[in-house]
């Protein structure tokens, strides 16, 4: 971490409001002779921002180590024939690299030996499209290998490159506000305005009845306390990051904290056939030929896949089952890329020159046409999920591939693949299904094909399916509800894959992608929540919002639900924020009204907040809860501030009451009347704790036990250590009624127990709302 990170999170933590102001009344309390109270607030003040700071620290270490998780590799070919793997701020100039279909390349350089590479340059252009790379031309860093393969003589690394970006983007940190801390943050900002409006307000009520400098500026320090949830913001920030980390173990690794949210939002999943409902292996099957002999065509296909490259597992798996022919030379080369669907090599063998095309057999057909018998065939084929691949022939010697006439060729025979269903997806697609979740495929494969792998998987609607090429003559009019209304989208380009998402969007859906192709890029930046596979393109991981790991499908509900216990943990302790604050306005203006002095020292406060906030925010920090339903951010106001208002004014009744009865008809002293005052407080807030559960319809499972017994433990230890001994008595002003007059407190304690009566019923009342409004897990 370097000074200019450190300086800015020192200022972000330090240059605050609350802190300032706090520092502030402390300084205003030091020179009215508080002493006590003034180093107090100021050690609290200061071991809170120094905690802030160290969270700040310790979240930018972990997320630095989730970044290098998914920092990028480049291939460097090895004597022997192996590959080394390097990260890229280890490249040096001079370096040969190997580039393949989905690469992000890594540095500035060369070609020096091209199979048909093309690139896109949009991230330093803004121009969307593929450019060709021949031998001697060059490449730039942070464009995208779109097709082919390549190899590259580094000529230029970091800063030194055109794009300049690789090597920064890790060493730059900016600690992004979730769409849940943005609402708490203007909260935050809303209430140290009110408590400006408070402020003048006490002065002006306690000035009136008399009260001393002294005690009004007590006062107004400890009701600043109240009102402000300082705390909030560091304890969502550091429920996230703990939740991050515990993501990463289970193989999602969140790149911003905001996807934590966007999984618990998501209502529409827009995914690709190949590699996420099915296994990303593709195995070859067979060669079926039209006319020819078979053995003929699968030598045919078999040199022509190897000439052409790999970098993707279509042209691997042919290549790796047919024969090759290592003396064959090829004369041009049109490689396979998702805008084509197609691939071309024109080669010579002994001493004969041969054009073959192969792709998918929609647009291989429109320069080789089949007949309506063949065209039958593999409709049959595709129906039955089997992958097919046309190949087509050509006389033509000597026009360039990417120009070669339509219905010039001969198709020659099919090449049949199999991709097997990605165990564990059945239930996956049920997870989210049940969830609200609508699945759509999005996939460049045949319609019938990704039909009957969407109809396996369990996929709802599978009939309701069009093909890229139907989607370009829809008009304006059309084309919303037409997509709102499609389940499988086949044969799509990558732009349409962007302008689907972007419907979704527009339609106030809450839209996740999953891909991991270079193609998948658009689509995963539009998205709300991009899904990137870890063995997918450098690309596409690098615009994702969550990668997968282990890149299975089946690990998002694992994601879902961990970021779902998260957002609930937030919930929890917004909640109790929300009614310390709540609850502190009510005592306030009650006392004021009944002509008493606010009964809460700063230091009563700081003991009060222990059990308040501070202690949850650890326990389910430590122990997430399990929630009954699936948390949505934006009921947050529903779920948290509403149900805890009516509690709120209770509580701080039932406290003024008991306040006001210890003062004006026992006659006690101030000091005692406010110690019972914060005894009331305290239990209301303990019970809040538990009851707190059961608002926001928290599973009671072993966890869950065990949370409330590191609660219990930690505060039955906190009040041992404020009231079992003299000095810490005397150091936070309590005071016990004279034991003589003990009898004297039914009243109070019976006003306890008909809050916390009644603080249940609302409690359960609240809980059953909650079943009744979101569907159970």
């Amino acid at each position: 971490m370097n000074s200019s990170e450190l300086i800015g999170i020192l200022r972000r933590n330090i240059l605050t409001p609350v802190v300032l102001s706090i520092y502030v009344l402390a300084g205003i309390l030091l020179f009215l002779h508080e002493y006590r109270d003034a180093w107090f607030m100021s050690f609290v003040i200061t071991l809170n921002t120094i905690f802030a700071i160290v969270q700040e620290i310790r979240a930018r270490r972990a997320l630095h180590k989730l970044e290098l998780m998914n920092a990028p590799f480049a291939r460097i070919p090895q004597p022997d024939g192996t590959l080394k793997q390097v990260p890229y701020t280890d490249l040096t100039v001079g370096t040969t690299i190997e580039l393949l279909p989905g690469d992000e390349v890594p540095a500035d350089g060369e070609v020096i030996e091209s199979r048909g590479l093309e690139v896109n340059e949009s991230i330093l252009t803004g121009e969307s499209r593929s450019i060709e790379k021949p031998m001697k031309s060059t490449v730039l860093a942070s464009s995208s290998v779109v097709a082919g393969t390549a190899l590259v003589r580094v000529s230029a690394v970091g800063v030194d490159t055109k794009a300049g970006v690789m090597t920064s983007q890790l060493k730059q940190y900016r600690p992004e506000l979730t769409p849940l801390q943005q609402i708490l943050a203007r909260l935050i900002l809303w209430l140290t305005f009110g408590a400006m409006a408070v402020i003048l307000f006490i002065w002006l009520a306690y000035w009136l009845a008399g009260y001393s400098t002294t005690v009004i500026f007590k006062t107004i320090t400890s009701a600043g306390i109240t009102i402000i949830p300082e705390g909030l913001i560091l304890a969502s920030t550091l429920l996230l990051a703990f939740g991050s980390l515990k993501l990463a173990r289970a193989n999602v690794l969140p790149q911003k904290l905001s996807a934590i949210e966007a999984m618990a939002l998501l209502k529409v999943l827009c995914v690709d056939k190949t590699g996420t409902l099915t296994s990303d292996a593709i195995e070859f099957d067979r060669v079926e030929a039209f006319e020819d002999e078979t053995d003929a065509l699968q030598k045919k296909v078999g040199v022509a896949a190897s000439l052409i490259g790999g970098g993707n597992a279509t042209s691997d798996a042919i290549t790796t089952a047919l024969a090759t022919a290592a003396h064959a030379t090829a004369l041009d080369t049109l490689a396979f890329s998702s805008e084509r669907k197609l691939s071309a090599v024109r080669y010579r063998l002994d001493g004969q020159t041969h054009t073959i095309m192969l792709g998918a057999p929609e647009f291989v057909a429109a320069y080789a046409p089949i007949s309506h018998t063949q065209k039958q065939l593999i409709e049959r084929y595709a129906s039955e999920g089997l992958r097919v691949l046309l190949v087509a022939s050509f006389d033509d010697k000597k026009t360039p591939l990417k120009t070669l006439p339509q219905k010039s060729g001969l198709p020659l025979g099919l090449i049949i693949l199999r991709n097997q269903l990605r165990e564990g997806v059945k239930t996956t697609v049920s997870f989210l299904q049940k969830r609200g979740v609508s699945i759509r495929v999005i996939s460049g494969d045949n319609p019938d094909t990704v039909r009957y792998i969407a109809r396996s998987a369990g996929i709802i609607n599978t009939d309701a399916t069009i093909t890229g090429a139907d989607l370009e003559k829809l008009s304006k009019k059309q084309w919303d509800k037409t997509i709102l209304n499609t389940t499988i989208f086949a044969r799509v380009l990558p732009e349409q894959k962007e302008a689907l998402i972007d419907t979704f969007k527009r339609h106030g859906l809450y839209t996740g992608m999953v891909g991991d192709g270079v193609n998948d890029a658009l689509a995963l930046k539009k998205a709300d929540l991009g899904v990137a596979m870890f063995a997918g393109a450098a690309a596409s991981r690098r615009v994702a919002d969550i990668i997968l790991l282990n890149n299975s499908f089946n690990s998002l509900p694992i994601g879902m639900r961990l970021g779902n216990r998260i957002m609930q943990a937030i919930e929890l302790v917004s909640l109790l924020f929300f009614h310390k604050i709540l609850y502190g306005l009510v005592v306030l203006f009650l006392t004021i009204a009944l002509s008493l002095q606010y009964p809460f020292a700063p230091r009563h406060n700081t003991f009060m907040n222990i059990f308040m906030v501070s202690l949850p925010t650890l326990m389910w920090t430590f122990f997430p809860p399990q929630p009954l339903h699936r948390v949505n951010p934006k009921r947050f106001w529903q779920d948290t501030f509403w149900p805890i208002l009516p509690i709120s004014l209770i509580s701080g009744i039932a406290v003024t009451a008991g306040y006001a009865y210890a003062m004006d008809i026992l006659k006690l002293d101030y000091m005692t009347s406010g110690t019972i005052a914060v005894i009331m407080a305290t239990a209301i807030a303990i019970s809040l704790v538990f009851q707190s559960s059961r608002m926001l319809g928290v599973k009671i499972t072993r966890r869950t036990a065990s949370a409330r017994l590191f609660y219990v433990v930690w505060a039955s230890l906190v009040v041992f250590l404020a009231f079992g001994f003299q000095f810490s008595r005397s150091f936070f002003d309590f005071n016990h009624p004279a034991s003589n007059r003990l009898h004297e407190l039914w009243p109070i304690l019976l006003v306890l127990t008909i809050t916390l009566l009644v603080h249940y019923l609302f409690a359960r009342l609240a809980g059953t709302r909650i079943r009744k409004d979101n569907t159970a897990m």
